[in-house]
């Protein structure tokens, strides 16, 4: 089982994601105010991929903080192992699917 909490975790901060933005070269998420002084004082790149990339190029995620409290809905429920494995596949439909609808 995959941990849904790592996906929804900015990889700057290692925080839950708060007004999340992806970056368009790798895809990873991040906090907006992680990345935006990420960008301001360090360098003009993606700190993951190293891509060049600026603020307005950033992927607004909008559907991220709803999801995220979808998720932690989710882990307070008591589930069977076979609801667990139907919980994994439709979290993995509903990221792929916001995923998806933002980035085209």
């Amino acid at each position: 089982m995959w941990e849904e909490t790592e996906v929804f975790r900015c990889f700057i901060c290692m925080e839950k994601l708060r007004d999340a933005r992806l970056c368009p070269h790798c895809s990873k998420l991040c906090c907006f105010s992680c990345i935006r002084r990420w960008l301001t004082e360090q360098r003009a790149q993606c700190p993951h991929c190293r891509a060049p990339l600026q603020l307005r190029e950033l992927v607004n995620c909008r559907w991220a903080e709803e999801v995220t409290q979808q998720l932690d809905t989710l882990q307070l429920c008591n589930l069977t192992k076979h609801e667990e494995n139907d919980k994994d596949k439709w979290l993995n439909f509903v990221i792929m699917f916001f995923f998806f609808i933002n980035i085209s």
